[in-house]
């Protein structure tokens, strides 16, 4: 039988941190969709690894002209 790897989830607390960020503005691009999130229960939730990471991809700016 094979195993299944867990992928690493993160808090909102977390995710905020690493961006360094605010949490209330993680709790703002999860409400309008813009992050993915796994529901826990009625009110909590976790943001997988993937999921950040296709965030932050999508959010990636080119380099301005001339630098």
């Amino acid at each position: 039988m094979q195993e299944e790897k867990m992928e690493k989830m993160f808090t909102v607390q977390e995710v905020a941190q690493r961006l360094r960020v605010s949490e209330r503005t993680v709790r703002n691009w999860v409400e309008r969709g813009e992050l993915a999130v796994f529901r826990i229960g009625k009110r909590g939730y976790r943001i997988a690894e993937n999921d950040l990471n296709v965030f932050i991809e999508k959010r990636k700016q080119p380099p301005e002209k001339g630098q």
